[in-house]
C-alpha cells in the first residue's frame, strides 16, 4: 500500500509539472492582450488629448475674436448689428439700440423674432426690408447695401458685410448709418447746381 501511495504522488507530480509550461503560456498571452489593451486605450487617451487641446485652443480664438469684434462694435458711430453662423444675432452696440429706439430694459433679452417685428414696424416698405434680411441670412458672404426710408421720415444705408477670421467666415455684420442729413444736403446741392446757371443767366441779364 505505501507503495502505491508514493507511486500516485510522483504521478501527481509529474502530471503538474507537466501542466507548468502551458499554465506559464497560457498567463504570458493573457499579460500580451492585456498590454495590447493597454497600449491601444493610451494611444486613444492621446488622441482625445489632443483633440481636446485643439478644441480648447479653438474657442480661446473665438472668445478673443468675439471680444474684439464687441469692442470694435461698441466704438463705432454706426449702429452695427453681428450675427453668427446661422444667422442668428449675437451682439449689437449702443448705437444700433439707439437708431432703432429699443427700450434698454429690452436690449439684453432681445431674440432675433422681436427684433425683426420691431424693425418692420418702423421702415415704410416692410415687405423690402425683410426680403433684405431673409437674403442676408441666407448668402451672409456676400456684400450687399440698400437704403430704407422710416416711418419717422428718416433714410437708413444698410450695409451688409461678412465677418471672418483667419479666413474662415464666422458670421456677419450689418451696418446702419442715419444718412437723413446727407441725403437732404444732396438734395440741395443737386437743386442748387440747376438753378444757380438760371440765377446767374438772370443776374446778368439785369445788369446789361
Amino acid at each position: 500500500m505505501g507503495e502505491l501511495a508514493e507511486g500516485g504522488a510522483e504521478f501527481a507530480a509529474a502530471e503538474t509539472a507537466d501542466e507548468m509550461p502551458e499554465l506559464v503560456n497560457r498567463l504570458a498571452q493573457e499579460l500580451a492582450q492585456l498590454q495590447r489593451v493597454v497600449a491601444d486605450s493610451q494611444r486613444k487617451l492621446a488622441t482625445t488629448t489632443r483633440s481636446l487641446e485643439k478644441r480648447s485652443h479653438e474657442l480661446m480664438e473665438a472668445r478673443a475674436a468675439l471680444t474684439l469684434l464687441q469692442s470694435t462694435l461698441d466704438a463705432a458711430q454706426d449702429g452695427m448689428l453681428a450675427m453668427g453662423y446661422f444667422g442668428r444675432a449675437i451682439h449689437f452696440n449702443a448705437r444700433f439700440v439707439d437708431i432703432w429706439g429699443i427700450p434698454p430694459h429690452k436690449a439684453a433679452t432681445l431674440n432675433d423674432a422681436a427684433l425683426l417685428a420691431l424693425q418692420l414696424t418702423q421702415v415704410k416698405d416692410p415687405a423690402r426690408f425683410l426680403d433684405f434680411v431673409q437674403a442676408r441670412r441666407a448668402r451672409p458672404e456676400e456684400d450687399r447695401c440698400q437704403m430704407f426710408e422710416m416711418t419717422d421720415g428718416r433714410l437708413l444705408e444698410c450695409r451688409v458685410l461678412p465677418q471672418r477670421v483667419r479666413g474662415r467666415r464666422i458670421g456677419s455684420i450689418t451696418c446702419f448709418r442715419d444718412v437723413t442729413e446727407h441725403d437732404r444736403l444732396e438734395r440741395l446741392v443737386t437743386i442748387l447746381e440747376t438753378e444757380l446757371p438760371e440765377r446767374v443767366a438772370d443776374a446778368r441779364a439785369t445788369i446789361i
